[in-house]
């Protein structure tokens, strides 16, 4: 082998070039085939020119930090590894076979890619316990190659490290289908939080670098609607609320007990458990006379499907009566109070006389020390707030930002020697949303709409109101009309007394689009809703036509209607706005004629430039939306009136002469036309133009009248 830097202009190749690929970090190897009879002469690998510092490793030296030689006789391939690639080694190379005279080389083009992928990243969710589906695309021509799914964001040894391949398409957990067309597809069941992370879906190329795209797979938690915190007392009583989507109101409702919900003993059939109250959207479970062994993880709902999001995960600790507790007298019965997510909720203590100076308080749990909230001496916390109206006798906490966690068992407490009066207060929290099912209904801009709003006969006598928007907890204050004042402004409530409240809106407009919710006040318990989108569509007619016609030509308009309107008067009206058009039907030149049952017809004869415009027509004076046609007529000359040069030997006519009229005048320009008369040897046209002009009165600056006058050019 010649080591001079002119070696290259001594080489003959064997091969066309070679492209090989790699990736940052990694190895690559570059094969290099050579004929037989060239077993035993030294082969190489250089770059460049192939002069003596271009030459990085032959056969003679077999190892090197970058770089390994193998020269395999048996098949006539050797292959050199090039290691820890970068983007420096990209580039040209060359495989030699060192021989006397020229060598024999073969080209190799080595391109240099990074090991990750990809920029676009498809995210999809997955619950524990549960299924999900990968969807992988692949493109038309690699219908037939090897496909394959793996873990993390490396291309390099992705198919090295593939959990499944289209060669097995079952692997455990993993199935792979292939469509054959443009994707294919991995299901995972039984999903792990740890099956969260990245994956590659491949497709193999025998040429090249495979084709990847990338997926990111979180795995949830399989979790309840809300997972609670409660507490109890041993002998007393404690209630669980378990909320649950409002489609599952009459399936069985459930109570088990077990650290997991697929391993748990049904408590329903427990005499000292008690389900009651049963709402759209919750019930309670009430345990009486709790003992220390009640402690443990509860799950409630409706449905035994175990639907992620379907139920509820209740944590209940039980303690023994507090010494607090033991010192206390009951001075009434149970306050249930009701409040909403991220609002404030304010619960009313009553008292009797003769308590006014003493300390009241709020406490939870076994009303320990540290399980006072609030008391009168405090007067403000963060969350908490007490007022004590000693005229009225009530001591109001105000609980703030409101979160589920807050639900539950607390006690109103009046201070005194010997035993403490205390009132039991149970507090509900709600989603500040509603509600899972929407009426949609539709209206038309200035047109007027009826909105339904049920309610139960319980409810008959109770004021009714609807609001804009979603939020319960703001939707008597906001609201736009209630039953107190049944008139405001647009908007008119009627009430049949039975089941439902009709809210009528007039003149609708486009930005009377939205949500709506229709309340009836409850003087206990939290309002009752139901949810309204309304829809204002633009105020539209049957058709809209484009026609044109030509100057001194009759042109026909055509006019639908509804086959019910046939008797009514039929009406043909100018104006760029339904409500403000001028009546064209007494006009000499208008004429209406083929009455159908649905159509009928309007012909103009003779039109005139001031002809164009817009028009309605139809039949029915009350404008209904869909009952008219909304017609937009141009007006053109006729083609001898509109060329002002010809040439009538060669058949050509063009438009070269002009009237030029100022800016300030092109208000009053009407028409222009090209008139023809007697021939004056010319090939030019007369052009016509017909404007207005206002004659004034000087004295007062008034119009007196405004009159056509017409120029020739």
């Amino acid at each position: 082998m010649s080591l001079q830097p002119q070696v290259l202009c001594c080489m003959s190749s064997v091969a066309a070039l070679i492209h090989v690929f790699g990736y940052e970090g990694r190895d690559v190897t570059v094969p290099c085939s050579y004929n037989q009879g060239y077993e035993d002469y030294v082969k190489y690998l250089c770059k460049n020119d192939c002069g003596d510092s271009d030459v990085l490793i032959t056969t003679l030296e077999r190892n090197k930090t970058k770089y390994f030689i193998y020269d395999d006789k048996n098949t006539g391939i050797f292959t050199v590894t090039v290691s820890d690639l970068s983007v420096v080694d990209a580039g040209k190379y060359w495989c030699g076979v060192s021989k006397t005279g020229k060598d024999i080389y073969t080209g190799i083009q080595l391109e240099i890619r990074q090991d990750s992928c990809c920029d676009e990243m498809n995210k999809i969710q997955g619950h524990e316990e549960a299924s999900v589906s990968i969807s992988c695309p692949n493109e038309s021509q690699d219908k037939n190659n090897l496909k394959y799914i793996c873990r993390g964001k490396q291309p390099s040894t992705c198919l090295q490290q593939a959990v499944i391949t289209s060669d097995s398409t079952q692997n455990g957990r993993f199935r792979l289908t292939d469509d054959n067309m443009s994707r294919f597809t991995v299901n995972i069941t039984s999903l792990t939080l740890e099956d969260s992370g990245f994956y590659l879906c491949g497709v193999h190329r025998n040429t090249g670098l495979d084709v990847f795209s990338a997926v990111y797979l979180e795995v949830e938690k399989w979790c309840c609607v809300k997972s609670k915190n409660m507490s109890g007392t041993v002998g007393r009583p404690v209630t669980l609320q378990c909320p649950y989507p409002p489609q599952h109101q009459n399936n069985s409702k459930f109570l088990c007990k077990g650290d997991k919900h697929n391993n748990c003993k049904d408590m329903m059939s427990h005499s000292r458990f008690t389900l009651h109250d049963v709402s759209s959207s919750s019930f309670l479970v009430t345990i009486t006379e709790l003992e220390a062994d009640d402690a443990g993880t509860y799950w409630c709902g409706s449905g035994s499907q175990w639907g992620v999001g379907d139920y509820t995960k209740i944590n209940l600790s039980v303690g023994e009566i507090s010494t607090a507790l033991c010192c206390m007298s009951s001075a009434a019965a149970l306050i249930r109070v009701f409040g909403y997510e991220d609002r404030h909720v304010t619960v009313p203590c009553s008292y009797n006389q003769g308590y006014e100076d003493y300390e009241k308080y709020l406490c939870k749990n076994g009303c320990g020390d540290s399980d006072v909230l609030i008391t009168t001496f405090e007067s403000n916390k963060t969350k908490y707030f007490i007022y004590d109206d000693t005229k009225t006798r009530t001591a109001s906490v105000t609980i703030s930002d409101l979160h589920t966690m807050d639900a539950g068992k607390y006690w109103c407490g009046v201070t005194r020697s010997g035993k403490d009066l205390y009132t039991e207060v149970l507090l509900e929290i709600k989603q500040d949303s509603c509600c899972d099912e929407v009426n949609e209904i539709q209206g038309h801009e200035e047109a007027s709409v009826s909105i339904s709003c049920p309610y139960e006969s319980q409810d008959n006598n109770n004021l009714k109101y609807i609001c804009r928007g979603k939020q319960p907890s703001t939707c008597l204050q906001q609201a736009v009309i209630t039953s107190d004042s049944t008139q405001n402004g647009r908007f008119r409530l009627t009430d049949d007394n039975m089941s439902r409240f009709t809210v009528n809106i007039i003149s609708l407009t486009l930005e009377d689009s939205g949500f709506y919710l229709c309340g009836v006040h409850r003087n206990t318990g939290l309002d009752v809703f139901s949810a309204v989108y309304l829809e204002v569509k633009e105020w539209c007619c049957v058709k809209s036509k484009n026609m044109s016609g030509t100057v001194g030509r009759p042109v026909t308009l055509q006019c639908p209607y509804p086959p019910q309107h046939q008797n009514n008067r039929k009406f043909l009206c100018k104006g760029d706005k339904h409500n403000n058009c001028k009546d064209m039907m007494s006009h000499s030149r208008f004429t209406l004629h083929d009455v159908s049952s649905s159509s009928f017809l309007v012909t103009i004869t003779e039109l005139e430039a001031g002809d164009a415009g817009t028009y309605w027509c139809g039949s029915d004076s009350q404008w209904g939306v869909g009952d008219y046609t909304k017609i937009h007529l141009t007006v053109e000359h006729k083609s001898v009136h509109m060329y002002t040069w010809h040439q009538d030997s060669l058949g050509r006519s063009l438009m070269i002469d002009f009237v030029v009229i100022s800016l300030g005048l092109r208000s009053h320009a009407l028409d222009a036309r090209v008139k023809k008369g007697t021939e004056l040897s010319a090939d030019h046209h007369l052009v016509e133009t017909e404007a207005k002009q206002r004659q004034w009165n000087h004295s007062d600056g008034q119009i007196l009248r405004i009159f056509k006058i017409k120029h020739s050019f």
